[in-house]
């Protein structure tokens, strides 16, 4: 790595762990709205990203909201943002004390799971708080892998993973992840894979708020080939009690002896459950990043 980069990414990083221990001085309720503060900010004042969100909700929504709705979605994902990093950094208190943060979940649908197979796939997205889907079950013994891709900035990601295991999980790259991904299985473990953004490789196009969106098929594979059992989980922020996360139902398996037809009808459902849940809350998913892109089909621009 070039001196400069480093350098660089050094001082990003020092700025980031300065900006982090400042606000962990602050109570939780405050800082909730200096992030809402800094979300408005960075999403109307400096349009940072705005463009890209507006051509995401523009293509979700269509004539179903007004643009005076879709500006208001778009500070709110920003704001959600914000508001996740500023529990992100709180991560070792809320996990050495969830029940101060989150409501205990109901866990028969992982028990189920387990009770299957052993291990299983959790399908998680961009909504909420997705860093803290794994803190709650970390009292029954079960430990999370996460698929993902590792940042740029190397101190940056190493202070973000060392955070990610106090939240009971660990990460799997990208590269190499269906190999990975199965040996976590068949050691009774549990994998979550984000479904939400989009994937070039090991994919199929399936509907999404009605416009063909490339996403992986590894849950799906995985499902049909090994027979793991797959269901979601979402986090439902409260700022002023204590937040909820919600996991499964488990999704049925749909199977017709035609993979790929199977592939794409198996992450179809679970796209759809991610929609459904969206459309409840637009505000907390990540509008940010460039969802739909164009496709075989010519129904999708690229934002």
């Amino acid at each position: 790595m070039p001196l400069f980069k480093k350098a660089y990414f050094f001082l990003e990083y020092g700025i980031f762990r300065t900006v982090a221990f400042l606000l962990r001085l602050i109570p939780l309720r405050a800082s909730y709205k200096i992030a809402g503060f800094f979300g408005v900010f960075v999403s109307r004042a400096l349009g940072i990203r705005r463009k890209t969100m507006m051509k995401n909700l523009r293509l979700a929504f269509g004539t179903e909201k007004s643009e005076t709705e879709l500006l208001r979605i778009a500070e709110e994902s920003m704001q959600n943002l914000f508001k996740l990093v500023v529990e992100f950094i709180r991560t070792p208190e809320t996990s050495a004390h969830p029940e101060r943060y989150i409501e205990p979940p109901d866990v028969s649908a992982i028990l189920e799971a387990i009770k299957q197979k052993g291990g299983f796939v959790a399908i998680v997205s961009h909504f909420g708080n997705w860093e803290w889907l794994a803190i709650p079950i970390q009292k029954y013994g079960l430990h999370v892998h996460a698929v993902g891709r590792p940042l740029k900035n190397p101190f940056l990601y190493r202070y973000i993973k060392k955070m990610r295991e106090a939240a009971n999980l660990s990460n799997i790259e990208k590269s190499g992840a269906v190999r990975s991904s199965l040996e976590v299985l068949k050691k009774h473990g549990i994998l979550a894979v984000l479904v939400d953004q989009h994937e070039s490789r090991g994919s199929v196009w399936v509907n999404f708020f009605g416009r063909k969106a490339a996403t992986s098929t590894l849950p799906a594979m995985l499902a049909l080939k090994y027979e793991y059992p797959v269901l979601p989980a979402f986090f439902y922020r409260d700022e002023k009690g204590r937040s909820k996360i919600r996991y499964g139902p488990l999704f049925p398996l749909i199977r017709t002896g035609h993979l790929q037809a199977d592939l794409l009808a198996n992450t179809q459902q679970y796209v759809a459950k991610i929609e459904e849940e969206v459309r409840k809350k637009p505000g907390d998913w990540l509008w940010a990043h460039r969802r739909w892109r164009t496709s075989l089909f010519g129904d999708a621009q690229e934002p």
